[in-house]
């Protein structure tokens, strides 16, 4: 007996698992709702592979019908490669689900960033150029913890996974043709690495607070304390932390400082339906603010050494070879990458945390990065006028 394409009882479940025990390649997508919860709510799972005739198949698992911990120990086991499309959100919630990290996996967002499709192709337009068709949006932004669910959803959840199968097969022979399978190992690295799903401590929160940087180190102490209160808040009512509290009202009470519950009826952003709910913990967190010591300042400082000029080079260096290999130069590296990089050479520090200077980057163009910066070459145009090269300084320019 086949398992129908919606799964919903254990024993379709049972079946669909079973159809899909032979793939050792399965893509894989997850529909969630996140409106105003603290966290995702997993409504729906897609899973697809070629059957042993090479038919393309798939399922979509209801987990809000069904317990889906058969599924994640299926997908869990190391000898099937999980394939998606921009992974990281995908992998935290399954992640989550499972207890552990799901390996090994697969991103063709990565893939393709290393193929000349741009630093974050979107899934429709890689679709589009790799199999011919580009999938159906028209329901894209459906509440998908509502039921039933509708056929058209269905269709369009399955039509992430079942195409996405033949771009994973198109971006390997790509990878593969052009020797560059060895550098998604490295892109793909971090997808493992439980440090990358590592959550941030309350106490850190307010490092992600916008405007934290301009506060001073006792509004600094404040805002720590603030922030913290409203993580453990939105957890305990299941909200996202800015249906409690907004990041604007934050920084204003960091900044002002109330001590008394009439105080906080000055303060912008403040509802009167806030301040009677969570009056009493607000001025609790900003005394324990008042009297902790305070963290370090967040304001920039002056950088040492003026990299400008470097940083411009090396811009165009990156871009000549990002032009030259068809991979887009923010994979190569950012503006920022690139000013750290030029500044730890001038200051002589360690390059551990340089992309530009390890794995494959290194190869490409980090080599002759570096060199650039020791004044071992130089920039120049070419006979033609036309081109930029590179030349060694005892030939000068």
């Amino acid at each position: 007996m086949e398992a129908p394409e919606l799964i919903e009882t254990p024993e379709d479940l049972k079946t669909a698992l079973g159809e899909l025990r032979h793939a050792r390649v399965l893509t894989v997508d997850t529909e969630f709702f996140w409106e105003r919860t603290y966290e995702p709510l997993l409504c729906l799972v897609q899973i697809a592979t070629r059957d042993p005739k090479g038919v393309l198949t798939g399922f979509a698992i209801d987990p809000l019908a069904v317990e889906i911990g058969p599924m994640l120990e299926f997908l869990a086991e190391p000898n099937r490669l999980k394939v998606f499309h921009a992974a990281r959100i995908d992998l935290e919630i399954l992640n989550d689900k499972l207890g552990r990290i799901l390996t090994p996996v697969y991103d063709t967002q990565k893939a393709a960033s290393l193929l000349g499709f741009g630093h974050q192709v979107g899934y429709a337009r890689l679709a589009q150029e790799l199999t011919g068709k580009k999938p159906e949006k028209g329901e894209q932004y459906s509440d998908w913890s509502k039921r039933p669910l509708r056929d058209a959803q269905i269709d369009y959840a399955l039509a992430d996974v079942i195409p996405l199968f033949k771009c994973y097969e198109t971006l390997e022979k790509r990878l593969a043709r052009l020797g560059r399978r060895a550098w998604l190992d490295e892109e793909l690295a971090w997808l493992s690495d439980p440090e990358t799903y590592k959550r941030i401590p309350d106490e850190e929160r307010y490092l992600k607070v916008k405007g934290s940087r301009a506060l001073d180190r006792t509004s600094l102490a404040v805002l720590r304390e603030l922030a913290a209160w409203r993580e453990d808040n939105a957890r305990r009512r299941d909200l996202r932390p800015t249906f409690v509290i907004k990041d604007q009202a934050l920084l204003a009470l960091a900044r002002k400082q109330p001590t008394k519950h009439h105080d906080l009826k000055t303060i912008r952003g403040l509802h009167s339906s806030l301040i009677k709910r969570n009056a009493d913990e607000i001025i609790a967190a900003v005394d324990r603010g008042l009297k902790a010591d305070p963290p370090k300042s967040l304001r920039t400082r002056r950088p040492t050494v003026d990299v400008g000029a470097s940083v411009d080079l090396l811009k165009t260096l990156v871009g000549l070879r990002a032009k030259e290999h068809d991979v887009a130069q923010e994979v190569l590296a950012t503006t920022s990458e690139l000013e750290s990089l030029a500044r730890r050479v001038a200051e002589g520090r360690d390059l551990d945390e340089c992309p530009l200077a390890k794995g494959w980057r290194r190869e490409l163009v980090g080599e002759e990065a570096l060199r650039l910066l020791k004044g071992e070459v130089s920039l120049a145009v070419d006979e033609t006028g036309q081109s930029v090269v590179l030349v060694e300084r005892s030939r000068g320019l």
